[in-house]
């Protein structure tokens, strides 16, 4: 065998091992960032040594890559003006690989039915598990992984307590967040696939049955803004229903009796619940956690308007007196402005001015990359929103992506709360989505990439 047919036989070995895992990522997601993340950067190495290899780097000439690319030197750039330049340097060198991996899913890894197949199957299985982590959670205080690691690896216990569900995700509350980044694209392409078969309505119904059990765990992982993010998704979905003159009636009942079925299913519902919670902190939002991370980052803009205050630097600039409310400034040593603080001379309640991020898309990017960080950002979004528009034959045709949009729409409204957008385990999920998304809107000269 020569030197060329073994180099071949590799390549095509190693492009579906890389295959494979690239469709896992959402079940690795559950376990460990670090291996998702490795897989992330494996699968763009692997996808510039194959344009590399044919020669062809046409995808370079995408609009979204394009902005993207002019994205990662500015962030590169404000990185050098940051507060804590390592940490934001560090963390603005390496965004890059989320861009590549976008398009690799584009252009490379989602471009054929059977990695889209297999990866709704490994997506689908990965809810399952969730959802059975946490109905045992619900029952037992503490998910069946939780359990293992204690028994196995001597591991301590964790769980989300009396208003929470870890489930499997031991590090942090995710498995609301998880659940609404793939809820809907998992069921419209199960959809799919059933309405290219005979009608088989048992298989309807256990579909809208998981959909109605995944809308009362992200409900009750506590997680307001997922739980947000998901009624958001239905209203959206009616509207296009509406819009394309489909079963309207059908939809909106399917949203009523799901809000029926989370009812009686949640006494607590009858308690002040996220509902109430919500609607007070809209009420006196200046008042609130978010009210008080907000006037923190115009503090922050209006102090560094052009470069920002640097990548995950959010943490480090909050501490800072120039950024401190009036309840905590001047308040002497150990009141933190991570806490919230009742300051007894202005007899008012000042919530903290202090966290990982702002807890806001546009915020975050306002703060920490400045005024043309955000705007380069919005017009990222109206790259993508060109793509979509020209190609919304495919989403009639294609209704999983009309599943991908719904998960989407939601994580990029203005006032939504949001994790840290440049956090590994959520850029993954965003540009995951990104890139499966546009894989369906393959351009005919690029098919052969």
């Amino acid at each position: 065998m020569n030197q060329k047919k073994i180099i071949e036989n590799s390549f095509s070995i190693t492009s579906k091992i890389l295959s494979l895992c690239v469709c896992l990522i959402p079940a690795i997601l559950i376990f460990s960032n670090s291996i998702a993340d490795i897989i992330v950067v494996c699968a763009s190495l692997f996808f510039i040594f194959h344009s590399k290899k044919n020669n062809n780097w046409l995808w370079l000439k995408q609009p979204w890559i394009k902005i993207s690319l002019v994205i990662y030197f500015w962030l590169i750039i404000t990185g050098f003006f940051a507060y804590n330049q390592e940490m934001a340097l560090s963390r603005s060198f390496g965004w890059i690989r989320f861009i590549i991996f976008a398009a690799s899913l584009q252009f490379f890894f989602l471009n054929n039915k059977k990695n889209i197949n297999r990866l709704i199957f490994f997506t689908f299985v990965a809810l399952i598990y969730v959802l059975m982590e946490m109905s045992v959670e619900k029952f037992f205080d503490y998910s069946l992984y939780s359990e293992l690691r204690e028994l196995f690896l001597n591991a301590d216990k964790f769980g989300g307590g009396p208003d929470r569900l870890h489930g499997p995700f031991k590090d942090a509350s995710k498995s609301g967040i998880f659940l609404a980044y793939f809820i809907f694209p998992i069921i419209f392409g199960l959809i799919e696939k059933i309405r290219n078969k005979k009608p088989n309505y048992i298989l309807l119904t256990l579909l809208f049955f998981f959909v109605f059990i995944n809308i009362y765990f992200v409900y009750k992982s506590g997680h307001r803004a997922s739980f947000l993010s998901v009624l958001i998704s239905f209203f959206v979905l009616i509207f296009y229903f509406y819009w394309n003159r489909r079963k309207i009636i059908m939809f909106a009942s399917i949203i009523f009796f799901a809000g029926l079925f989370l009812y009686s299913l949640d006494s607590n519902l009858k308690k002040p619940s996220i509902y109430h919670k919500t609607v007070e902190e809209i009420k006196n939002y200046p008042d609130s956690a978010y009210g008080a991370l907000s006037i923190t980052t115009f503090k922050m803009f209006k102090e560094n308007p052009i470069f920002g205050i640097g990548l995950k630097n959010y943490r480090v600039a909050c501490e800072r007196d120039e950024f401190l409310s009036k309840g905590h400034l001047g308040t002497a040593y150990g009141v933190s402005p991570w806490k919230g603080h009742y300051n007894q001379g202005l007899k008012r309640y000042y919530a903290p001015t202090c966290s990982s991020h702002p807890h806001n898309l546009y915020l975050t990017w306002l703060a920490e990359a400045g005024l043309i960080g955000l705007l380069l950002f919005i017009f990222l979004i109206i790259a993508v929103s060109k793509e979509i528009f020209k190609n919304k034959k495919i989403i009639s045709n294609k209704i999983i992506t009309l599943g991908i949009l719904l998960s989407l729409f939601p994580k990029l409204l203005p006032m939504m709360p949001s994790l840290n957008f440049f956090s590994n385990w959520n850029a993954i999920c965003f540009w995951f989505l990104i890139g499966w998304l546009l894989s369906f809107f393959q351009k005919k000269n690029l098919k052969n990439l």
